[in-house]
This record gives C-alpha cells, sequence and structure tokens, in this order.
C-alpha cells in the first residue's frame, strides 16, 4: 500500500505532475468532445469564436439591418426573430449541433475553401439550388466564398453560446497564425 501512494505522489506532484495533469486534462477534453460530438450529430460540437464577424455594436445597423433590408428585403422584427438576435463575440464558445435542415437565420458552422478553420456565420438567404448565402451580422458584405454554400460543407447550427470560455482557443490561435 506504501509503494502505491509513493507512486501516486511522485506522478501527480512536481514537474512530472504538471506534464500528467496536462496529459489528463487533453484526454478527458478529447473524450468531452468525443461525446458531445455523438450526442449532437457533429464533427464540430465546440468552436471558439476568434474573429468579430458575428459581433453586434454601432456598426450593427448599418453592416445587420440596413444591408439585410437593402439586398434580401427582411424587416427588422423579422430578423430580431432569428436565433442568436444579438450575435457574440470573440472568446465566446458556441455548441454546435448537425441537423438535416437549416433555415434562414440559423447561425450556422461550416468549411470553406481555402479556410483553415471553419467558420460561424449567419444563413439569410435560401438559394433556388438549395444552397445557402452565409454572412457574418459584422461583416459589410457576405465573403467571396459565401454566396453559395453547400450543405455537405455545414457541420452545424449553433444552439447555444457559452460567453468567454473560448479565450484559450484564441489566445493558441493567435500564438500558431490560426494553424491549431
Amino acid at each position: 500500500m506504501g509503494v502505491r501512494k509513493i507512486n501516486w505522489k511522485r506522478l501527480t506532484e512536481g514537474w512530472v505532475g504538471y506534464i500528467f495533469y496536462a496529459a489528463l486534462g487533453i484526454i478527458m477534453a478529447f473524450l468531452i468532445n468525443m461525446t458531445l460530438g455523438f450526442a449532437l450529430s457533429t464533427d464540430l460540437p465546440v468552436v471558439a469564436v476568434v474573429t468579430s464577424s458575428m459581433q453586434h455594436d454601432e456598426t450593427t445597423e448599418l453592416t445587420h439591418y440596413q444591408w439585410l433590408e437593402n439586398n434580401v428585403g427582411y424587416k427588422r422584427n423579422y430578423i430580431d426573430s432569428w436565433p442568436l438576435p444579438n450575435g457574440f463575440s470573440i472568446g465566446d464558445m458556441p455548441i454546435v449541433q448537425g441537423l438535416d435542415e437549416y433555415k434562414v437565420g440559423d447561425v450556422v458552422v461550416y468549411t470553406a475553401p481555402g479556410q483553415n478553420v471553419p467558420v460561424i456565420h449567419r444563413i439569410i438567404k435560401i438559394n433556388s439550388d438549395g444552397t445557402f448565402m452565409i454572412k457574418g451580422d459584422h461583416n459589410p458584405t457576405p465573403l467571396p466564398f459565401e454566396n453559395s454554400v453547400r450543405k455537405s460543407q455545414i457541420h452545424g447550427k449553433v444552439i447555444l453560446v457559452i460567453p468567454k470560455l473560448g479565450y484559450f482557443k484564441v489566445f493558441v490561435s493567435k500564438i500558431t497564425g490560426g494553424l491549431i
């Protein structure tokens, strides 16, 4: 009994302990991510917001409401009825669920050609061919690749946002230049 206690103490204290707990944390995060992915039917159940493209601020009237009214014909009360009407900020952590169907107003996570990280923007129109026009609420216009996003590119819809919990991912992303 005494030998086990000594080995456990050696494993969990000092620099070896830091490595042990870091490895344990990574394994637990991986298992939680896998479990959530299975439960929510997506390969990306948890993401971190690393840009301000969905942030609402003093420019929202122009970049969001006026743009949608002028270019798609939507009125403010319709836009405000969409999920996540106040957007979200850098460092927030959206929880994502894969669905069979997506509709106008849904905030989705999708993979864009040539981008090394997934994009989190809002569906603003369903095109006649079944593809989606997508735009960040804070962006003045859709990005060049957002006029015709296929359903197969979408990982899921944001169903919940946990504020500020994604700052560690933002920090790591900035250090690695977005590679991780």
